[in-house]
């Protein structure tokens, strides 16, 4: 069988062509844009950027209705934005397969925190898987929508940051036929109202026992014989840092969830120490110690909560440390941060903020962010995809003065318009700044409405981004290119001095992306 080299998002991609998808949807996000793009430049799958997660969620849930595959992908944080129809759905289930990709961020590499979406999947009580390796990540993600189809049921794979990004061999497969339209109405299953809420959620209860079946019929936990008093359990990646370190330990390797507690308690109860290897939070520690009292990991302090465990931390914690590992090599390496590319329109911007001299910027997610850092320092808080503006709108009603939100043009499209919708209506005197460099330039470039390109390249209708602050209400909208430093800082002192809700969009492409235009 023919191999390749690929990047774990890529391998979940290509598990859910192989798989027959007939849509995929995303909102960028790194460690998950890649998922995304592959489906979109590698096939002939239909595939969109949603303005949003819970839009991208919604429409492939509709997808699913019609009995059609459809894989929907977004990072953890943007499980947060789509978790009202992703709790729901799984009450109400699923029709053709419905495949959920997240991609977590442990040690923050990009992200504005460190959650741990299996969290997520246990809380709506649906699967969730957690692949080792990029081979393990297709074949889940095939399996996920089986699985999917024969619970009814979303079926969430997990993955981090430093398996998505990586390269390993995947075998390449046969492509199954697409699932035929078949869109039947079932209100019981398709309307959440309180009359059909109590019966749904005992079905869903019901589900949990064919859910742990179905996890030992693939046996996706399942034990590694060894030698010893002392055992590991190593969830998903975990497993590469146990079999790196070259132990000849028993190892119970934890690739799906929920996690029947008989395999745990007949693996411990002969052994005299348990380690417990995940990344993310103490999920599965904390289970473990229900069935020994001697277990080491974050709960007990012999890994650090914050951040990835990774191979060195495991290497040093059984003494397999060597001239190999990285630990001591780190404080050679110089400290890379991300900053604003040369000639940024961004950096040109916060110039002339700077100089109009607001007293408090409220910002918001994207590479503007990096305006926070020196010599700018133009940023005094941010939160999440589209705060800048209601965080903007609270402080000025406390009676603060001259304060401006600075929001991308992606985001503002994401989650800014029914904020900048609430500032208006609630007579918010604050200065709207929507940094508008025609892409989602910090995840790759992605196109957005506002540019007129789909996710496959295609041309479609261009979001008029002036019409629609008016139409939002806007006191004033004003136009100005960042690059002139002159108007600019003008457009800011009056967008800052004058009553009420005012807009300024600051109108030039990323550098990057003009460059590849030109050529």
């Amino acid at each position: 069988m023919e191999s390749r080299l690929m990047l774990g998002t890529s391998a979940i991609a290509l598990g859910a062509i192989e798989a027959g998808i007939s849509y995929a949807t995303s909102y960028p996000g790194t460690p998950a844009t890649q998922i995304l793009e592959y489906i979109a430049q590698n096939s002939n799958v239909k595939a969109e950027w949603s303005v949003n997660e819970k839009v991208a969620y919604e429409v492939a849930y509709g997808v699913s209705l019609t009995g059609k595959r459809v894989l929907c992908s977004m990072k953890h944080v943007g499980l947060n934005v789509a978790s009202d129809p992703f709790m729901t759905s799984a009450y109400l289930g699923v029709k053709g397969g419905f495949v959920l990709a997240i991609g977590d961020d442990p040690n923050a590499y990009s992200s504005q925190n460190e959650q741990d979406s299996r969290y997520y999947a246990y809380f709506a009580k649906i699967p969730c898987f957690e692949p080792a390796d990029a081979q393990e990540a297709k074949d889940m993600t095939k399996l996920a929508f089986e699985i999917s189809e024969e619970l009814k049921l979303p079926v969430m794979i997990r993955s981090i940051t430093r398996l998505l990004h990586c390269y390993s061999p995947v075998p390449l497969g046969n492509r199954r036929l697409e699932n035929q339209l078949n869109l039947e109405k079932d209100p019981e299953h398709m309307i959440a109202i309180p009359k059909h809420v109590l019966k749904l959620h005992k079905e869903l209860n019901e589900k949990q026992k064919k859910i742990n079946q179905l996890i030992e019929k693939y046996e996706l936990n399942k034990v590694i014989a060894g030698e010893g008093k002392k055992g590991i359990i190593a969830c998903g990646i975990s497993f590469l840092y146990a079999m790196e370190a070259q132990e000849k330990l028993p190892i119970l390797k934890i690739s799906a969830y929920p996690i029947n507690d008989s395999i745990i308690k007949e693996f411990v109860s002969n052994l005299d120490e348990v380690i417990v290897l995940e990344e993310g939070y103490p999920l599965v520690e904390q289970m473990v110690r229900n069935y020994h009292s001697k277990v080491r990991g974050k709960i007990s302090g012999d890994f650090p909560m914050e951040g990835e465990i990774g191979v060195d931390a495991v290497m040093k914690f059984l003494n397999k440390c060597s001239s190999q590992c990285n630990t001591e090599l780190n404080k050679y390496l110089l400290p890379r941060p991300p900053v604003l590319c040369p000639g940024c329109p961004h950096r040109e911007f916060y110039k002339a903020l700077n100089e109009a001299k607001p007293n408090f910027v409220s910002g918001d997610i994207g590479c503007y962010t990096l305006g926070a850092n020196p010599p700018l320092k133009s940023i005094d808080t941010c939160l999440c995809m589209g705060a800048s503006i209601s965080k903007a709108s609270g402080i000025a009603s406390q009676g603060v003065s001259r304060v401006a939100a600075v929001i991308g043009d992606s985001t503002f499209i994401h989650s800014g318009i029914p904020a900048l919708i609430n500032a208006v209506y609630n007579k918010s005197n604050i200065l709207v700044c929507i940094l508008d460099n025609s892409s989602v330039a910090m995840t790759g470039h992605q196109p957005t409405p506002a540019t007129g390109v789909t996710a496959k390249g295609e041309e479609t209708k261009r979001l008029d981004l002036v019409e629609l602050c008016k139409a939002c209400g806007a006191d004033s909208v004003e136009v100005v290119d960042p690059y002139d430093k002159k108007s600019t800082f003008e457009a800011i002192q009056k967008g800052l001095s004058n009553p009420g809700t005012n807009v300024i969009i600051a109108k030039r492409a990323c550098v990057l992306v003009a460059k590849k235009s030109k050529k």
